[in-house]
């Protein structure tokens, strides 16, 4: 069997495809990390928001400690399993992005929580009795959360 590739047979194609992709064509995001609505880190004057950029970024007197992008990314094979099983399934796009969003988030807690360098100061570790940069009381790494939001965000990562 013979088969001709032809500038039409090509559109015929992508059209078919896009066809049984626009179900799956959405204008919402979905946000993975400490949202600007996560309340006071307790003792320290900052939002739980504020303190998670410092932390990330890191200041003149802070070290960055990297947790948000690398967490997230942690999971991309999991996110493509779960997106390719869910399309499969015909689950519809809103849970999706809300399983997608959970699971991203749960990933960044776990980064968090395993995060080893830039080792805390000998005196911090003492007093905290352990030494991981991102957690004291769990307070901050329980913020990370995930929203689907309808417009694409304007800040973050």
């Amino acid at each position: 069997m013979k088969f001709t590739v032809s500038t039409s047979n090509v559109e015929y194609m992508k059209k078919r495809i896009a066809k049984k992709l626009s179900h799956l064509k959405t204008d919402k995001f979905v946000t993975v990390g400490i949202h600007s609505d996560a309340g006071t880190h307790e003792g320290s004057g900052l939002t739980n928001a504020a303190l998670g950029a410092t932390l990330n970024y890191g200041t003149k007197n802070i070290p960055a400690s990297p947790w948000l992008e690398p967490g997230v990314n942690s999971g991309l094979k999991e996110y493509s399993k779960l997106i390719k099983n869910d399309i499969k399934d015909k689950k519809p796009l809103s849970l999706i992005l809300e399983r997608l969003g959970l699971m991203a988030s749960s990933k960044v807690q776990a980064y968090m929580n395993d995060l080893k360098t830039p080792a805390n100061a000998p005196s911090t570790i003492k007093i905290k009795g352990f030494d991981n940069r991102l957690i004291n009381t769990g307070e901050l790494k329980n913020t990370v959360t995930s929203k689907v939001v309808d417009n694409k965000p304007s800040e973050g990562i």
